[in-house]
């Protein structure tokens, strides 16, 4: 059995900043890439991340922001991910 959080553990706060955390630490990994993400941006109303990629300007929350992060730091290491296989 996996152990589980607790309620004292857990808090929206807690999950926001591990986050922010991930998100930030995923930018730099994809700075390789060749994705940029304004990790400031989040400081504005919208508290989206500004992300560009190819040459297009992509607006996330921070929660699709960390999955395509994700997404494009796993496809330079498994090109197969996209569709991409060397051959």
């Amino acid at each position: 059995m996996m152990p589980q959080l607790n309620h004292s553990q857990f808090s929206t706060a807690t999950f926001d900043a591990w986050l922010s955390a991930q998100i930030l630490k995923l930018s730099i990994d994809a700075l390789s890439a060749g994705v940029s993400t304004c990790t400031a941006c989040t400081q504005s109303t919208t508290g989206e991340y500004v992300i560009e990629y190819q040459g297009e300007t992509l607006r996330y929350v921070p929660e699709k922001a960390y999955a395509f992060l994700k997404f494009v730091t796993e496809a330079v290491s498994d090109p197969s991910i996209t569709g991409n296989t060397p051959g």
